[in-house]
């Protein structure tokens, strides 16, 4: 087994290292101290710089102005992307991901060409409606609805903890159609466009960390869309929503890699400039193995990630246990690295001027989003039953 990157992808690591090093870190903090109404501002711009690089478009085809390169490409790239800044990083992947990869599998002819090329330049910012405010972990348990009026369809209800719902200019909108018929083929999903008469935006949520990236509720309060609103086939949304959410958990997954990697950066430097009873601090055993177990767990989650990746690429039918392997790893790791940067840095590291603080409040959505640490392991448990059963 080779374990060596390819030169384009070795390419690849360069390149999104210095632009991002250059042109996303160092608003970083600037996004996160930010106001919501700036952020809006800071977010946009960001999203069209990654777009400027190709980031946007790693995972479309060439077709609508992407590269199509493989997912683990995405995942190096990804990384440094999520190292910069995490913000960054959820915002592009709701929208170019959680947006635009079911778009890409399942839309029309027309709607691929409606959305994906602005898509890919950052010119449009999409942005995923599935988790309600009684329906996160239990997805199936959404309450918006969908009914058919003539050629119309009228959607009501509310969605919660959407990235980008503040500079959005189109949602994806998961509504059961056909309650009866249950999530397996009763729910639909359709595109509603910003501006649509009864879609409106909540009020940005006051969140501990990934401040940069907008977060809000989604409202339908009787809106109208058209038939031609339909993302793929009727009552085949909740299915479209778990096959998008295998990439997305390798997406988080990889935010978290990212955060672990800038912690240990920056706890590795300050080590050894700091200095403790005549010597760098990195001299002592108790920091030293704190550095040690930083690479270990975070050496770890790349490997998941990769294999989640080429998983998911060659269409191994274990590519979503392997996706929900790497995100419990990858998102628990971010959590415990982060924590112990600040330790490394101490006081230092509990006060806002330095960069682990932000990290380390950005750790923690990683066990959270894209399917919380305790349902992975639901799914885990349960793969594991079916193939070891009696």
């Amino acid at each position: 087994m080779n374990y060596d990157l390819t030169p384009e992808q070795l390419s690849i690591k360069e390149n999104f290292s210095k632009f991002c090093t250059k042109e996303i870190e160092p608003r970083a903090h600037i996004l996160d101290e930010a106001d919501h109404e700036e952020v809006k501002k800071l977010i946009k711009e960001n999203i069209k710089l990654m777009a400027s690089i190709g980031y946007l478009g790693m995972g479309h085809d060439e077709a609508y102005g992407g590269t199509n390169l493989d997912l683990i490409s995405q995942a190096i790239a990804g990384e440094e992307v999520a190292a910069a800044c995490a913000s960054t990083f959820l915002s592009c992947g709701s929208s170019s991901g959680l947006f635009g990869v079911p778009v890409k599998l399942f839309g029309t002819d027309a709607q691929k060409k409606k959305y994906l090329p602005g898509i890919i330049k950052g010119e449009i910012i999409g942005c995923f409606g599935l988790t309600e405010p009684g329906a996160g972990s239990d997805a199936a348990s959404i309450k918006t609805t969908a009914v058919k009026q003539g050629d119309k369809w009228i959607l009501n209800g509310t969605k919660t903890f959407i990235t980008n719902a503040t500079i959005a200019d189109v949602a994806l909108i998961f509504a059961y159609n056909d309650k009866a018929k249950g999530p397996g083929s009763g729910v639909t999903c359709f595109l509603v466009d910003k501006g649509t008469k009864g879609f409106s935006v909540g009020k940005p949520f006051d969140k501990m960390g990934f401040r940069g990236s907008p977060t809000a509720e989604l409202i339908l309060e009787d809106c109208e869309v058209s038939e031609d609103a339909i993302l793929g086939k009727v009552g085949h949304g909740f299915i479209q929503a778990m096959q998008t959410l295998e990439y997305g958990r390798i997406g988080m997954a990889t935010v978290s890699l990212g955060i672990a990697a800038k912690c240990l950066q920056h706890a590795n430097k300050y080590s050894k400039e700091r200095t403790a009873f005549g010597k760098p601090i990195n001299r002592f055993q108790e920091v030293s193995f704190k550095l040690a177990d930083m690479m270990i767990l975070s050496d770890v989650s790349r490997l998941l990630i990769y294999q989640a990746a080429w998983a998911k690429q060659t269409n191994n039918p274990e590519s979503a246990i392997m996706a929900s392997v790497a995100k419990v790893w990858a998102s628990e790791a971010a959590t415990q690295i982060s924590s112990m940067a600040v330790q490394v840095f101490g006081g230092y590291g509990y006060i806002k001027e330095f960069p682990v603080e932000r990290l380390y409040r950005d750790a923690k959505l990683g066990e959270i989003g894209e399917g919380t640490s305790e349902i992975q392991r639901v799914m885990i448990a349960k793969d594991l039953i079916r193939k070891y059963a009696a």
